[in-house]
């Protein structure tokens, strides 16, 4: 086993070993040679980006991840690298989920711990390492490096994934693994619709119906932002251009669920696909006074059903502990986001001025 680390590698070498070892791995979209290349092409130019791979004579390449590296912002500041992040918020944005280092299926024991010492020895200068949302293999390979290394690590977050399983045994539809009072909240909500005009779910098809179906997403996304008084992503600019441009270079990895009540539209889902998995990303619903009227539910329901019909395992509601996601799916593996920092002048002093902050805020408080 070797392991090696190049800062701002050939971006198109790159793409060509991730595409192979992702079609050997068993990673989730957000490891796909589809986010990867827009993840890329979307960076800050500050940013750098170092590649880490673990390989042997044998099998090649059979572990990839990119860390980017930002720029210290001054002295006294801890100097991060990210796996698979930027470190600036505006582009973080984009919110990798199930993270991890790309691994081969038959990669041996102590691949991702190899990967990450190699990044911390190829990275002298940074502080912190932060691993957003990482898959439990990921954290367990963390954790073990940073103890036999002396190194700190602190969980920022953790939280669990749903997703509904599509073809369970014994039921025949989405609707027969909810509750009872789910089923009867869902099928009312319909009913209420249906005085409307016909209730319909589609998939977008064309170009012309993306677009449609995209700008109905973003105006109610907005709408419902803008009521709590807040503006919705799509207000953020890095973010948009993010998902322009995924829209425009990787349709195929894209899918567009409009539901529509006669001409109206009641909501839209923003997934992804890959495989026999469909990820929901993200949503715009139309909201109304009557609480029996139920937009996500029935929107998530239906859509559900329809990726049933056609064929899909699973319509995974990733990660976030929300009532309606518990409602609607079983619950899966924990993402944690962590952090793990090396021991040094700069950390242990940055360490003391924290609980000196925080005794003199407690002090203030008591006076």
């Amino acid at each position: 086993m070797r392991a090696s680390f190049t800062l701002s590698p050939d971006v198109a070498t790159l793409l060509e070993e991730w595409t192979r070892l992702y079609t050997l791995s068993d990673a989730r979209f957000f490891l796909s040679p589809t986010w990867m290349q827009t993840w890329i092409g979307c960076k800050p130019r500050n940013v750098e980006i170092g590649c880490v791979r673990v390989l042997d004579d044998l099998r090649g390449v059979y572990a990839l991840g990119l860390m980017g590296v930002h720029p210290r912002r001054t002295l006294a500041a801890p100097r991060e690298a990210r796996l698979h992040e930027t470190g600036v918020d505006a582009y973080d944005r984009v919110y990798v989920e199930y993270n991890d280092i790309l691994t081969a299926r038959d990669a041996p024991r102590g691949t991702r711990e190899a990967a990450i010492s190699t990044i911390i020895e190829s990275l002298p200068d940074v502080d912190d390492f932060v691993f957003r949302n990482a898959m439990p293999d990921l954290v367990l390979a963390v954790d073990e490096v940073a103890e036999a290394r002396k190194f700190s690590v602190r969980s920022l977050l953790l939280q669990p994934t749903f997703n509904i399983n599509l073809h369970p045994p014994g039921r025949h539809t989405v609707m027969d693994g909810f509750s009872s009072s789910l089923r009867a909240k869902i099928r009312r909500s319909i009913r209420r619709y249906e005085e409307r005009g016909p209730v319909m779910v589609s998939r977008t098809q064309t170009e012309a119906e993306r677009a449609i179906a995209w700008t109905e997403l973003m105006r109610l996304h907005a709408e419902t932002w803008a009521r709590r008084g807040l503006n919705g992503v799509f207000h953020d600019t890095p973010f948009s251009e993010f998902h322009g441009r995924m829209l425009d270079h990787c349709p195929d990895s894209i899918d567009l669920v409009r539901l529509t009540v006669g001409e109206e539209t009641i909501g839209v889902l923003y997934n992804f696909m890959a495989g026999d998995r469909v990820y929901n990303y993200q949503s715009g619903f139309r909201y109304e006074a009557d609480n029996q009227l139920v937009p996500g539910f029935v929107c998530h329901a239906l859509a559900a059903e329809k990726y049933r019909e056609d064929g899909f395992l699973t319509y995974d509601m990733m990660g976030g502990d929300a009532e309606y996601k518990r409602r609607l799916g079983e619950e899966g593996e924990l993402l944690e986001s962590i952090v793990m920092t090396r021991p040094s002048v700069r950390t242990r002093a940055r360490a003391f001025a924290k609980v000196v902050r925080k005794v003199r805020a407690e002090g203030m408080r008591r006076t």
